[in-house]
């Protein structure tokens, strides 16, 4: 087992004014839908308007693993939260996270 990180973006309901959401609340639930079997070990959320930067740290075997258990952590606390109703998951963008004038969070490969 190695403790391995998987990033998740989410979007806003295109339908409704865009929206902060909280990050602390965002982490609570995700805490509140996770499962001992899920191995997850630490949570951090940046918001912005309309968008949600989540990175999920689990025990597990490599990143598939990790990707698969972070996909159904966050597909319950989209299903189960008042707070993410409307909310959806969007691709993890090629060149990685990052914030205007740092590098970019990438695999480690130049």
């Amino acid at each position: 087992m190695h403790l391995v990180m998987t990033l998740l973006f989410l979007s806003a309901p295109p339908d409704r004014p865009v929206r902060l959401a909280d990050r602390h609340l965002v982490t609570d639930v995700i805490w509140a839908v996770a499962v001992p079997a899920d191995r997850l070990e630490h949570v951090y959320a940046r918001s912005a308007e309309g968008r949600l930067d989540i990175a999920l740290f689990l025990l597990a075997a490599g990143a598939e693993e990790a990707a698969s258990v972070g996909d159904r952590i966050i597909r319950r606390a989209l299903s189960g939260a008042p707070a993410l109703a409307g909310w959806r998951t969007d691709p993890v963008p090629f060149e990685g996270i990052h914030r205007e004038g740092e590098s970019p969070v990438t695999d480690g490969h130049p």
